[in-house]
């Protein structure tokens, strides 16, 4: 199997695994879902964050094109014809083959880098690499206190920020960075947990 049909492959899967994630998101339903647990907000990083990789790999792109045009003709002439000049091709496209598999990387890791908000609880799953990822929840009972900010110019023009959840002083905070709109968003899970309680009331209500 050539290089190429193996990054074809690879691509192809992970289009279907977006779809599939797509379709189950749109359904409102994920792996481990409790009964009668509800999805809310599905969140992302800001598109932003992408800006800085868009702009080296864009860079990187130019590199071979600048290259063949102020190097190549004057430090390196033989390349202009052949066969020296189909070896060059063929180590453009081998270059443009990694500038593709860091694409693939980037992308990767921001679409699978996302919080579920349910009507019980957050989930924070952070992708790390194509192999690894790791969970972590927190019960919406157990917010003690959740604030959101937004610093800087960047972030006030295109609104992303942060939002920071404190629980008990033994536990970590659990962070929610670089997020459109985090003040709306602070403002569904404020109410979705001021719910939560208020049904936790009525069950030990009930339960006297």
């Amino acid at each position: 199997m050539s290089f190429y049909k193996f990054l074809f492959i690879m691509t192809k899967k992970l289009i279907n695994l977006h779809k599939n994630n797509s379709d189950k998101k749109s359904k409102g339903s994920f792996p481990g879902q409790h009964e009668n647990e509800k999805v809310v907000l599905v969140v992302r990083k800001h598109l932003i964050i992408l800006l800085p990789y868009f702009l080296h790999i864009a860079l990187m792109c130019l590199l071979p094109i600048l290259f063949y045009i102020f190097i190549v003709p004057f430090a390196l002439p033989a390349f202009l014809e052949e066969p020296y000049s189909r070896l060059f091709v063929l180590l453009s496209i081998i270059y443009y083959g990694f500038i593709w598999i860091i694409i693939f990387t980037i992308w990767t890791d921001y679409y699978l880098d996302i919080w579920i908000v349910t009507n019980e609880r957050i989930l924070d799953i952070e992708q790390i690499g194509f192999f690894n990822r790791v969970v972590s929840e927190l019960d919406l009972k157990r917010i003690q206190d959740i604030t959101s900010s937004v610093h800087g110019l960047l972030p006030t023009i295109f609104g992303f920020g942060n939002i920071h959840i404190q629980t008990a002083a033994e536990e970590r905070r659990f962070d929610l960075k670089l997020i459109p709109h985090p003040v709306t968003t602070r403002r569904q899970i404020t109410k979705l947990y001021k719910a939560a309680r208020e049904k936790d009331r009525f069950i030990f209500k009930g339960d006297e």
